[in-house]
């Protein structure tokens, strides 16, 4: 029978393209023993299901993964998440980059714009049908930054300008997050890297993350 201590703790840090949060998930690895990292869905193997998975959704070099059926990209990125949750390597702490808020956020904005309806109560609606087969996460951290850090740093990963369209979209997924966020706060640790750099981040979020490993962290 596990201990407190002994139990696994889920982080997941969430953001827009280009906030910093795969780079703050390396960071925090680096001081967390026994943790892993869970690299976002886009970035899956290939010849396993996830990234057969993304690369169909991929198949029109869309980096939103919109292929004009937006309810069976949302349920297959929902299902995605949930397995990720499930098949997760044994660890002491898993850091996940991206999880079911990425996916609530980014597919609720397109299915508002396919049905012209409001993002907001639809990621929420997301939300609370990942959460009938995953768990929330112990932690979720939302790493923010200014538009024009973002647009840079995403911008140079995609290796060419953004479009108007993207330059768009980027906007209206920051604002969701951070509405989101600001309706629940006692879920999120928000990170603004527009104020300081990853490095010094870093020692809040790792200490956010000890807290948790800790019998005094941990849930009776």
């Amino acid at each position: 029978m596990s201990t407190p201590a002994e139990r696994r703790v889920w982080v997941t840090l969430e953001g827009a393209n280009g906030v910093g949060k795969t780079h703050l998930a390396a960071l925090l690895r680096t001081q967390i023993a026994g943790s892993v990292v869970l690299e976002e869905l886009p970035d899956a193997a290939p010849d396993r299901l996830p990234g057969k998975v993304i690369a169909a959704l991929a198949e029109r070099n869309d980096p939103f993964l919109r292929t004009g059926h937006p309810l069976a990209e949302t349920l297959a990125l929902l299902a995605l998440a949930v397995r990720r949750r499930e098949e997760a390597p044994e660890a002491t702490v898993a850091i996940e980059d991206r999880g079911s808020d990425s996916v609530a956020v980014y597919q609720a904005l397109t299915l508002a714009e396919s049905g012209g309806s409001d993002p907001y109560p639809l990621a929420q609606q997301l939300l609370a049908m990942a959460e009938r087969w995953r768990p929330r996460s112990d932690l979720t951290v939302l790493v923010t930054a200014d538009a024009d850090t973002r647009r840079t740093r995403w911008s140079a990963r995609l290796g060419r300008p953004l479009t108007g369209d993207e330059r768009h979209r980027a906007h209206a997924v920051a604002r969701l997050y951070e509405q989101i966020a600001d309706a629940d706060p006692g879920r999120y640790l928000v990170l603004d890297l527009s104020e300081q750099t990853s490095a010094r981040a870093l020692p809040a979020l790792t200490g956010a993350v000890r807290a948790l490993t800790s019998p005094a962290g941990a849930p009776s």
